[in-house]
């Protein structure tokens, strides 16, 4: 053991962001077993190699380490805890303290790397339904934070890695209020015993794409939400881990996400790539989740394993994708990653998103199993992701609506590729246009969310099968050309909206109508969801449809480029401004930046060249137009 003490007070919330020690803070981590033993590194204790991993982990510029409470190690008598393993959890967040390090413990570990490590005594008992195991449960967490409260290192207690998958089947059945409840109890035992301590509890993008209740929306009880974001595990077909989606794909988790609570991305990397690819994806895909709003981030993982032990006998992909390989030498991940770490505690710290002019407003998901048949078909995944990918494009600051989110404060609204539109929200949506707001509305279901003839100005006169009637319009000058599914297509005709563009049958494909002080802009095409195909993104400018409705609601762009695949998100410190620029291609791209005066001035412009997946911060004060660019890392 070697290292001298580190003191620090615990991280803290305020205004949304973490704070250590009165300061802004950004969590740069990894998740962590030891490389020879893996997860059976509680049973055979290396405290030395803990030491050296957890030094170099601090040499190397990284703030935080994540590592499992396998439940099963700790507690493998029911009601009887291992005193041994519990001093090792005590020595391990120690050992972390000497080296500066924070730590982000994952309680209730169970599945890991799609495997169980069960308890001997659980039985099949369900989780969530049996009163016996919820004790367990909500008593072992106040163990754990009992033993650990006097450590001013902890960062949070997750509750349970991707604890759904321990019973998929019972966690899909439960619905929001039993979700509600269960992070209740087990976060409120927690802060009985350690009242500073900070509670999430981390999951994989299904808490965001759908399909269970263990959603931010539902996580009012917790301080965080944890999400993971690896490109290979998405239903959106993205091309390869260097695409352009692939790294816009965790800045829209955390962008989902924040709407509801703040998000620690405590899993994100790459695999089935190679080092360089690996690395080009890390350094993009960082920045734009701290740009979208993420408070923290943590690699999966530090090393390449050399146990050939559960699970990585099963899966040996898992074996090779640390920052390290398994000798110790430094992948080419780990240099991107420092330079991350450098800058959101350097020129970037006290950066935060700014106030977004564009919502975008995804009716509610929750299923409704009594509906049947009535059911819309389909998926409501894909149309808020490439809603993300368009306004990502045009340069629009935006951000995700809550449920209780107050419309007015944006200019512009959108409801992308609508599968679903409830009478509250159509009203709550008639509210904000009255009073002056502007909404972009694109329909994704016939009967459930086509034509409103009070909103939208538009009514259902048929449906049809023929989609060479529908296959594309022009508008502004962009042609868009559709591409239609199985379902119903529906033929609209105007009812007080007038018509922007037509289909080729005559029937009205984008309408505007005027109500109260606003508009309603009325797409009669899926616009964003029919892109959810590999490489459909590409076929047309389809992000020029966003900007043409952004411009008639008085929005403009802060910082634009002139090339699509750049990113240009505008962060705030007071009055002082960082452009976060990001070249989401694979390719080298030369792009212009330009930046308008809000005084009438010519606007400032400067040329970037960009490597693939290149990053840029570009600084200004106030109204002053010069763009200073920041030191590379």
């Amino acid at each position: 053991m070697a290292g001298d003490i580190v003191n620090g007070g615990r991280v803290t919330f305020t205004d949304g962001a973490l704070h250590r020690d009165g300061h802004p803070f950004v969590s740069v981590g990894v998740n962590y077993h030891p490389s020879p033993t893996g997860c059976d590194y509680w049973r055979e204790w290396d405290g030395d190699r803990i030491d050296d991993d957890f030094r170099r982990m601090a040499a190397e510029g990284l703030n935080t380490v994540r590592f499992f409470v396998f439940w099963a190690d700790f507690e493998p008598k029911e009601g009887v805890y291992d005193s041994a393993t519990t001093d090792r959890l005590r020595d391990l967040v120690r050992t972390a303290g000497r080296h500066g390090l924070l730590c982000l413990p994952s309680l209730l570990t169970i599945w890991m790397n799609g495997q169980r490590f069960d308890l001997p005594w659980r039985d099949g008992r369900d989780l969530w339904r049996d009163a016996d195991l919820r004790e367990r449960q909500r008593a072992f967490v106040h163990h754990i934070a009992a033993e650990l409260r006097d450590e001013p290192n902890i960062l949070a207690y997750d509750l349970g890695d991707e604890v759904i998958h321990v019973d998929s089947r019972s966690s899909a059945a439960l619905g929001p209020e039993e979700v509600r409840a269960w992070w209740g109890m087990l976060a409120s035992a927690i802060r009985d015993a350690d009242p500073d301590a900070l509670v999430l509890q981390a999951n994989e993008p299904s808490a965001v794409l759908g399909g269970h209740a263990f959603r931010p929306e539902h996580a009012e009880s917790l301080d965080m939400v944890g999400l993971h974001g690896f490109p290979v595990w998405t239903p959106f077909h993205i091309e390869s881990v260097a695409a352009r989606k692939a790294t816009a794909f965790l800045p829209y988790l955390v962008r989902r996400g924040s709407a509801h609570r703040p998000v620690y991305v405590d899993e994100l990397g790459s695999y089935g790539c190679d080092d360089t690819t690996a690395a080009q994806y890390l350094r993009a895909a960082t920045h734009s989740a701290f740009a979208a709003g993420a408070v923290g981030t943590a690699v999966w993982c530090w090393q390449d394993f050399t146990t050939e032990r559960k699970p990585y006998a099963l899966r040996p992909n898992e074996r090779r994708v640390g920052l390290l390989d398994a000798d110790g030498g430094e992948k080419p991940a780990l240099a991107e990653y420092q330079a991350f770490a450098r800058r959101v505690s350097g020129e970037l710290a006290g950066f935060r998103p700014l106030p977004a002019p564009v919502g975008v407003f995804v009716p509610d998901s929750d299923e409704q199993e009594e509906a049947g048949y009535l059911t819309p078909s389909g998926s409501d995944a894909p149309a808020a992701f490439y809603a993300h990918l368009l306004l990502q494009q045009a340069h629009l600051p935006y951000e995700f609506t809550g449920r209780d989110t107050e419309l007015a404060r944006h200019a512009l609204v959108i409801v992308p590729s609508a599968r679903r539109l409830s009478l509250p929200d159509r009203r709550r949506l008639a509210r904000y246009v009255t009073s002056g707001g502007v909404l972009l509305y694109s329909t994704g279901s016939l009967l459930d969310a086509a034509g409103d003839e009070e909103l939208f100005g538009v009514r259902v006169r048929d449906f049809t099968r023929a989609d060479d009637t529908h296959a594309e319009f022009t508008w502004a000058g962009v042609r868009f050309p559709l591409h239609w599914d199985a379902e119903p297509i529906p033929v609209i005709d105007t009812a007080g909206a007038e018509t922007l563009a037509a289909f080729a049958d005559g029937s009205p494909a984008l309408t505007r109508h005027r109500l109260g002080d606003g508009s309603v802009h009325y797409l009669n095409a899926p616009l964003e969801a029919q892109l959810n195909a590999p490489y459909r993104l590409r076929e047309a400018d389809w992000h020029r449809l966003y900007e043409a409705v952004a411009e008639d609601a008085g929005v403009r762009a802060p910082l634009t480029a002139d090339n699509p695949s750049v990113e240009t998100t505008v962060l705030g410190r007071g009055d002082e401004r960082c452009g976060v620029v990001i070249n989401h291609a694979p390719e080298p791209v030369d792009t212009v930046l330009r930046r308008p005066a809000a005084d009438g001035t010519p606007e400032s412009e400067k040329l970037l060249r960009l490597e693939p997946k290149g990053v840029r911060l570009l600084f200004w004060h106030g109204d002053d137009p010069a763009l200073s660019e920041g030191r590379q890392p």
